[in-house]
């Protein structure tokens, strides 16, 4: 089962990178799946999250959501690019009860820190390439304690756009996932939601997908012909009274150690 997924992460952060301008204005569904999986962990009393490592930060929206019902006194904050590090910063400006250390990079390559209560993600292990050692590596990081708090998008993400172009990510299913899991986890809740956007037009949402960095999955060269025969299939195949959809498939996990 451990097989790693073929992802170019250079061409991932450059994609992100490019797209950090724009990202919070027209990342709609990162942030509502962030508010859920907050919501999720605040029914879990025995978490005690002061020592908190945060895999892929992003501009902050999770981090903010997280430092505003949660206390946190120490927090790893972790994101394959660096210069999210300035957006962060300055989002939680005036936010001073927490001690924030930066742990930018790959995540699958880093040292990870250790005695950890919480470990949370969102939106974020869809772009890892072997998350059965990294759960393992994860489980290793926490406290006999801790817990483990994530999102990911699944099966049926952008599947539009994949029909009709052959282009998206190899996502994990969720039973794949929780057997990855499984013996470093106990698995206290899992939940899979489908949400949907609705855009005047197929080609704004190529442009919602370059704005939120979610389009640095391959190369995908367009020509004029591609492009309105791609505008032309989106709308006919998938078009509703709502609009041009697209939609996310965003699985929800929370997960205690266990102990031996």
């Amino acid at each position: 089962m451990n097989k790693e997924k073929n992802i170019d992460k250079n061409r991932v952060a450059r994609s992100f990178s490019r797209g950090k301008s724009t990202y919070d204005k027209n990342a709609k569904i990162q942030q509502r799946v962030s508010w859920k999986l907050i919501k999720k962990l605040a029914k879990y009393p025995e978490i005690s999250p002061k020592n908190v490592l945060e895999i892929g930060c992003c501009t902050g929206t999770l981090t903010e959501l997280m430092l505003s019902s949660c206390h946190v006194e120490k927090l790893y904050l972790n994101d394959l690019v660096p210069s999210f590090y300035d957006d962060v910063k300055q989002r939680l400006e005036g936010v001073d009860q927490v001690e924030i250390i930066p742990l930018f990079g790959d995540v699958e390559g880093l040292a990870l820190p250790d005695n950890l209560d919480l470990i949370i993600s969102s939106a974020t292990f869809q772009w890892l390439t072997n998350l059965e050692t990294l759960f393992e590596r994860l489980a290793g990081a926490l406290n006999e304690n801790g817990f483990l708090a994530f999102s990911i998008f699944g099966p049926g993400t952008l599947c539009e756009f994949r029909e009709l172009t052959n282009v998206g990510l190899k996502y994990s299913s969720v039973g794949a996932l929780l057997d990855m899991m499984d013996t470093y986890f106990h698995i206290e809740e899992e939940e899979t939601v489908k949400d949907q956007l609705f855009f005047s037009s197929p080609r704004d949402i190529l442009r919602h997908l370059q704005s939120t960095g979610v389009s640095g999955v391959e190369d995908f060269r367009w020509t004029p012909g591609k492009l309105r025969e791609f505008e032309r299939e989106y709308a006919e195949k998938f078009g509703t009274a709502s609009g041009i959809p697209v939609t996310y498939m965003s699985s929800y996990v929370i997960a205690s150690k266990k102990t031996a």
